[in-house]
């Protein structure tokens, strides 16, 4: 079982004391693994095995703050019992849960994860994947490297990604999707979920287009000073500095 942590941000102090009780678990579990959307029977395997990770035996809720390596290694632990191979797709299934499965209650804060409650949000139509021949030209389009950070294959696995993601009005025409690495995949996940922001121009959405801006450690300096003094938010006082410097030219 994981231990306790301590609480911040996103997450909630945990509850040790088994409330609700075992049994009320136990029917949760059941209810909520026949109620998978996925059509895969091997990928809602795992989903129940992440939801019992999630919320141990002899644990309350909001549960425990269980990390992404004792996540991988309780599966895993479960898996080889059964005389299976580790599982690679550990942190993707996680998302889906989250995201078609209607699992908003698990949160995730850095690197651990916790369920807060019993609630269950609407489900999504499972994911689809582009078919053999268009993962082939999506990864041509980038000559097989990470759209974002530029790994190539094979030092790392790419895999099919939304640049809009669904719950945003993204589809899964060809042209909305590029190919990232697990690293970066899973960043981009976690930097879309609850941003209202523009996808058009986000450099994870569109990152040839797009590029990460990075500011020199000495500008933010400067920035932060100005912010200060003018009591504003830094990344207004940068937006008002670029405004005016293009509003001149």
């Amino acid at each position: 079982m994981a231990k306790a942590r301590a609480s911040k941000g996103l997450l909630y102090p945990p509850t040790t004391a088994p409330n609700p009780g075992a049994a009320r678990r136990r029917q949760w579990l059941e209810n909520a693994s026949s109620a998978f959307v996925q059509p895969s029977r091997a990928n809602k395997i795992i989903y129940a095995m992440l939801l019992e990770i999630m919320w141990p035996e002899g644990h309350g809720l909001p549960g425990p703050h269980v990390s992404e390596k004792e996540v991988r290694s309780q599966l895993d632990a479960r898996r080889s019992s059964e005389g299976k191979a580790p599982y690679k797709d550990v942190f993707r299934r996680l998302r889906e849960l989250q995201g078609e499965e209607g699992f908003t209650s698990i949160v995730k804060e850095g690197t651990y994860y916790q369920l807060q409650s019993l609630d269950i949000g609407p489900k999504r139509e499972p994911r689809q994947k582009p078919s053999t021949s268009e993962w082939k030209a999506i990864k041509a389009q980038f000559s097989n490297r990470c759209s974002h950070c530029g790994s190539q294959e094979p030092s790392v696995k790419l895999s099919p990604d939304h640049r809009i993601p669904r719950l945003r009005g993204g589809d899964n025409s060809l042209q909305n999707w590029q190919s990232l690495c697990e690293q970066c995949n899973n960043l981009k996940s976690s930097a879309c979920r609850g941003c209202e922001l523009n996808c058009r121009v986000c450099s994870w959405a569109f990152p040839e287009t797009y590029k990460p801006i990075v500011i020199n450690d000495d500008n933010k300096e400067l920035i932060r000073r100005e912010a200060e003094k003018r009591k504003m938010h830094q990344a207004a006082v940068a937006n008002e500095i670029l405004r005016s410097y293009f509003n001149k030219k």
